[in-house]
């Protein structure tokens, strides 16, 4: 019989789901090597959850294409290589810029609200000096800025697709190893051109600000290279992109 975990999850959270987020976290910084083989009983003590829950957490996490899963091998995280990042960026933007521009035309007032104030959290998140805890909260508001962006495509599916591509970036950005000198990069002001181009229902200009700025952040990533081994804290590899 699977052990109990030891702190119960709160009401309404299964463990499988405490034990998918933590993984997914966990692959999502790093802290799970990519190619790394995880093993149920290993990981059943490290969370201190089921080895049930473990193994159907997993099975969820193939489906978003952290894990992969072997015949009779069990599960592993999912590689990563420059090809692979090359590929996710161009599909990443096709996918944004069409959720864009049907964000333009079918966006109401609470849609502009909601891309004002995600921007305005991202800017003050981007003044903070740079602390483990700071940028653990830059991280959360530059997702709910780029959810923003899209969120009134108006199409369930689009928004789950933008939200698995923006994960999978996130994923080769934790990896991204940080060289001796970063070339300059204003991320705050292409963020800001965001907004703008949202508010003003540019369309045009959104795909070409988004595109310049997913581009950036792959070319970063690529000059900076790599890391397959184990991961770094936020404050070590923090460059926000």
């Amino acid at each position: 019989m699977d052990t109990i975990a030891a702190a119960l999850p709160s009401a309404g959270r299964s463990l499988t789901s405490l034990a998918f987020e933590r993984l997914r976290e966990d692959i999502l910084r790093g802290r799970l090597a990519p190619s790394e083989r995880l093993r149920i009983q290993a990981l059943s003590e490290r969370y201190r959850i089921g080895a049930t829950a473990i193994r159907e957490a997993l099975s969820r996490l193939t489906t978003d294409g952290l894990v992969h899963a072997e015949d009779q091998r069990g599960f592993t995280v999912t590689p990563v290589s420059p090809e692979e990042l090359l590929d996710l960026t161009r599909t990443r933007i096709q996918v944004e810029q069409m959720a864009l521009r049907m964000a333009v035309a079918n966006g109401d007032v609470e849609w502009e609200s909601l891309v004002l104030s995600s921007s305005h959290r991202l800017s003050r998140a981007e003044e903070q000096a740079r602390t483990d805890e700071t940028l653990a909260a830059w991280a959360v508001a530059h997702r709910q800025f780029h959810e923003a962006l899209v969120a009134g495509c108006g199409s369930p599916w689009t928004l789950r697709l933008c939200r698995l591509l923006y994960d999978q970036t996130e994923r080769y950005r934790a990896l991204s190893v940080q060289p001796a000198r970063r070339r300059k990069r204003d991320v705050g002001k292409e963020h800001r051109e965001l907004t703008e181009a949202a508010l003003a229902r540019d369309a045009d200009a959104l795909c070409r600000l988004i595109e310049a700025h997913f581009g950036e952040t792959a070319s970063l990533i690529l000059q900076n290279g790599l890391a397959e081994g184990g991961a770094r804290s936020p404050a070590r590899s923090g460059a926000r992109r």
